[in-house]
């Protein structure tokens, strides 16, 4: 039997009248921001969040959001860290650290890093380290925070901007033509509800752009040294190529 139609308004209280909220369930999927920190007393925390996506790439900036946590009536650790002392680490959550991953995700008063099982690794610029078992970090400096009040209070959300100071890539996920290795590393992201999904197939697309642009398809495709490139050489067409189609074990 098929279900009925659904059409529902928040602001006026209304319900999805389903057993369960299917709101993010809907916004997916959502890459995870792993992110560790360092109190301004010194101690470590790692922690995963599901609201986690890049701002801009010139210069490369990212943002994680933080729930008020019902269990400490307050701030996420990771954001009263991030707050006091203005630094942070990404560090990529992936397939095969998953379990880690969800370990981490207690809201303990302890170090996390060893509640999840994993190994700390210095960073270069920050003083928060990074999980060495992670194929990428991104080390950085606290841009702002900008609060967003709920009704609620685990609908009152920090919204965490950092500038990107430094990145590290594992040179295993390289690919001989100069890529991001994506099925190797088999990024983790948050579903809705209890579920989760991982990167296993990935195809190409190339954008449609109007006949005098000869810049943005260089610029989305993260060709490196636009900007500094003489106007001749931006001129050039873009080299296309089919669709492709990857996938695990094709």
């Amino acid at each position: 039997m098929v279900h009925p139609d659904i059409f529902y308004e928040p602001p006026k209280g209304q319900k999805s009248g389903l057993q369960h909220d299917p709101f993010k369930s809907f916004v997916i999927p959502r890459p995870i921001g792993w992110i560790s920190t360092t109190s301004k007393d010194g101690q470590d925390n790692l922690g995963p969040f599901s609201q986690f996506n890049n701002v801009s790439f010139d210069p490369p900036t990212i943002l994680f959001i933080g729930h008020q946590s019902v269990y400490k009536g307050r701030s996420r650790d990771s954001v009263v860290n991030a707050r006091d002392t203005g630094e942070f680490v990404w560090n990529m959550a992936t397939y095969d650290l998953r379990e880690n991953v969800n370990a981490s995700a207690l809201e303990s008063w302890d170090d996390e890093f060893p509640i999840a099982g994993v190994t700390k690794a210095p960073s270069r610029v920050v003083k928060p380290p990074r999980v060495a078992e992670s194929p990428v970090h991104f080390e950085c400096k606290v841009h702002s925070i900008v609060r967003i009040t709920g009704n609620s209070l685990v609908g009152h959300s920090d919204i965490v901007i950092g500038r990107v100071v430094a990145i590290h890539v594992k040179g295993e996920y390289i690919t001989p033509d100069g890529l991001f290795d994506v099925l190797k590393a088999a990024p983790l992201a948050r579903l809705g509800y209890h579920q989760y999904t991982a990167i296993n197939n990935v195809f190409d697309m190339q954008m449609p752009f109007m006949p005098d642009d000869h810049v943005s398809g260089n610029v989305l495709a993260g060709t490196v040294d636009q900007a500094s490139q003489d106007p001749e050489s931006q001129k050039k067409k873009i080299e296309t190529t089919g669709p492709r189609f990857r996938e695990e074990g094709r």
